[in-house]
């Protein structure tokens, strides 16, 4: 009887460096979402990642430091997409709120992540650090918006108030959009909830 032959064994890849830390970051977001940021454990990413405990932690303190990596690239994909064409105040304010929903609708996961992260650093001390880094990350347009207001090219109010009138609803929308109960067309969402921050404060 004849012998079957081998199955030959594709040889694994070896990871770079940054290839292996895009790795355990993909895989966190994953169980982030799955389980939730708090029910999620270091032995949970190893597992989805196939990296080991000391490669995760070559490149990560550890869970919290995962999810300041994820927000640092959920900040930077949504400054990259909330350049405005001008410096004008209704361009600003524009920008802010379409690039945040061409951002969000690009990335569904991280801004479902970013979302829960952002309600666990109002309620829980022990997030004061992400909190920090999320105001960071609003300061550009939190800035602007005050330059604008004392010139009198917004309404003059508290940043909190201004805030929420911008980015609200298109929080708010990206919140339906990425659970998959509100269709509509990127560009068209981008340009609805832009005209409704600059209708809410301008003068």
């Amino acid at each position: 009887m004849a012998r079957a032959a081998a199955k030959k064994v594709k040889p694994r890849k070896r990871l770079t460096g940054d290839e292996r830390r895009e790795s355990i970051l993909e895989a966190a977001l994953g169980c982030f979402l799955e389980k939730g940021y708090i029910a999620t454990t270091i032995n949970d990413i190893r597992e989805a990642s196939g990296a080991t405990t000391g490669s995760i932690y070559h490149f990560f303190d550890g869970k919290g430091a995962l999810a300041m990596a994820l927000l640092e690239d959920a900040i930077a994909g949504w400054s990259g997409e909330s350049q405005s064409s001008s410096d004008t105040a209704e361009a600003v304010v524009r920008a802010a709120a379409g690039g945040l929903v061409t951002w969000g609708l690009k990335n569904p996961e991280l801004f479902r992540f970013t979302d829960e992260i952002r309600t666990l650093a109002v309620t829980a001390p022990e997030f004061a650090e992400i909190a920090d880094t999320l105001a960071e990350g609003q300061g550009s347009i939190q800035s602007s918006y005050a330059k604008f207001a004392k010139a009198r090219k917004v309404k003059d109010l508290p940043w909190p108030a201004a805030h929420s009138l911008i980015l609200g609803p298109a929080y708010n929308f990206l919140r339906l959009a990425t659970a998959g109960r509100a269709r509509i067309a990127a560009k068209r969402a981008a340009e609805i909830m832009s005209d409704a921050a600059w209708a809410a404060v301008k003068p």
